[in-house]
């Protein structure tokens, strides 16, 4: 499927909006330990971005579930008596969706996705 110039520009804004979701979520994290839903409307926004984006490429050259479960493991750390841990992965998370990259072709575009070989936080692990 052909990427028209517009589909293009329209993919590069929702790469903008993601940036600003995760400084937003970054500000959330270290502002208070009581945003937690906020953060987390964030969280599935950037999700829910993605996902968009991910739609106009072809589909064997993504693979969007490390984001999903490391947006899990946040949802699991939020409101947990060690919320500094919670700030570890919201940051690990923001930095990995904006490493994500579009590698525009004349046909379509790639995902590329940073690879996450071993996120160690404490006793979490990634494995």
């Amino acid at each position: 499927m052909e990427i028209t110039e517009k589909e293009r520009l329209m993919l590069v804004e929702k790469k903008d909006e993601i940036r600003k979701l995760t400084e937003a979520i970054l500000e959330l994290a270290k502002a208070t330990k009581n945003k937690e839903i906020e953060i987390k409307k964030k969280v599935t926004g950037i999700l829910s971005l993605l996902s968009t984006i991910a739609s106009y490429s072809d589909s064997k050259n993504y693979r969007l579930e490390g984001v999903n479960q490391m947006a899990n493991s946040i949802f699991a750390q939020l409101g947990m008596e060690n919320y500094t841990l919670a700030e570890l992965f919201l940051e690990a998370y923001c930095n990995m969706v904006n490493s994500i990259r579009f590698d525009f072709t004349k046909k379509s575009f790639r995902i590329v996705l940073p690879k996450i070989k071993n996120l160690n936080v404490g006793n979490i692990t990634n494995k």
